[in-house]
């Protein structure tokens, strides 16, 4: 009996949690709150946070609805990364604690802040109806409710990993690209958008895809993975991202915008010399007229420096190439005879 309490207290500690805070309305600029409890192994974050709302402090504020990891409400930093509070483990944290036993929790990043872990939505949402983040039915009004608009399993495979999104916003907090351009479209649009677009039963597949590759659309993607690697729910969120790509550059080939044409470039350097020709790069992207508008001081201070890459000529091919090129083709045909496949 004695062995069994020593036991279960062992399986306790007192736990800080520093608390990002701020209302606007009150505070000039955020700041932090340290709450020091006791908590058992086996409880999450969102738990811990629901005893200090309702023994400690009742003036924090969070989002919280199903506690299970299905609503997406509870979406937070903890320890420096976009998480879902009801399904963090506290004991798991420890770990990852930059000071031993305080575990830092703050709001989601890239969204507006309402107050203290609350941030607006809002400028999400509206980015999913500018890019129609819905279906609309290619059934003709008369006919629908006569019956079932069905799609083959073979077909759902290709958006069911998609449909698993529950709108948390870790992608949109830890995307590094919203940091900087607030217009992004974002991974979640994105994601929305590619499952509507594989959907055979969507009739403005053409419109959709026009505007996500618009500026501040899919190109803008640096390929940093951070959004996959960050989903809650596991989803390759990057797999539908170079979907829409994809489908772009065959349905709408390079005449529409740089990253396109960029895209095709990048792909034709590495066929023929296995590598990137860096110093023609820009021009077969954006032309010579804006290569020289909004490179030509940094090609000036480049030179300066001595760190210009290659001249095209000097850019010798890599070795293997023949063995490269043929494993090149073979893949290009691969995926063309997939993309061949999937619309069939």
């Amino acid at each position: 009996m004695t062995g069994a309490t020593e036991l279960h207290t062992e399986e306790k500690r007192d736990i800080t949690l520093r608390v990002y805070r701020f209302n606007p309305q009150v505070d000039s600029k955020p700041y932090f709150d340290d709450y020091t409890i006791q908590i058992e192994k086996g409880i999450t974050v969102l738990r811990s946070l629901n005893y200090i709302k309702e023994h400690v402090d009742a003036s924090v504020s969070f989002r919280a609805f199903c506690q299970a990891g299905i609503c997406g409400s509870c979406g937070m930093r903890i320890n420096g990364i976009s998480k879902l509070a009801c399904t963090t483990q506290v004991w798991d944290e420890l770990d990852k604690c930059r000071e031993p036993g305080i575990i830092k929790i703050e709001p989601l990043r890239n969204m507006p802040l309402i107050k203290d872990l609350i941030v607006d939505m809002d400028p999400l949402v509206d980015k999913m109806k500018h890019y129609s983040n819905w279906i609309v039915s290619s059934m003709p009004e008369s006919r629908m409710g006569m019956k079932e608009f069905l799609v083959s399993e073979e077909e759902f495979q290709k958006y069911d990993k998609a449909t698993d999104c529950i709108l948390c916003a870790s992608c949109v907090s830890e995307c590094t690209i919203l940091r900087a351009h607030k217009e992004y479209v974002s991974p979640a649009v994105l994601l929305k958008s590619y499952r509507m677009n594989v959907d055979s039963r969507d009739a403005i597949h053409d419109i959709r895809l026009g505007e996500l590759v618009k500026d501040h659309g899919v190109w803008d993607c640096t390929h940093c993975y951070r959004c996959q690697e960050t989903c809650v729910k596991h989803i390759p969120i990057m797999d539908a991202i170079h979907g829409i790509r994809e489908d772009a550059l065959e349905v709408r080939g390079v005449k529409d915008t740089s990253g396109a044409k960029h895209a095709e470039a990048f792909m034709a350097d590495i066929e023929k010399k296995g590598k990137l020709v860096e110093a023609t790069l820009p021009i077969r992207t954006n032309g010579m007229v804006w290569t020289l508008q909004n490179l030509l001081p940094m090609a000036m201070k480049m030179i300066m420096k001595r760190r210009t890459p290659p001249p095209p000529p000097l850019v010798k091919q890599t070795k293997g190439i023949k063995k490269f090129r043929e494993l090149f083709r073979e893949m290009t045909e691969h995926v063309k005879d997939e993309q061949q496949s999937h619309k069939k």
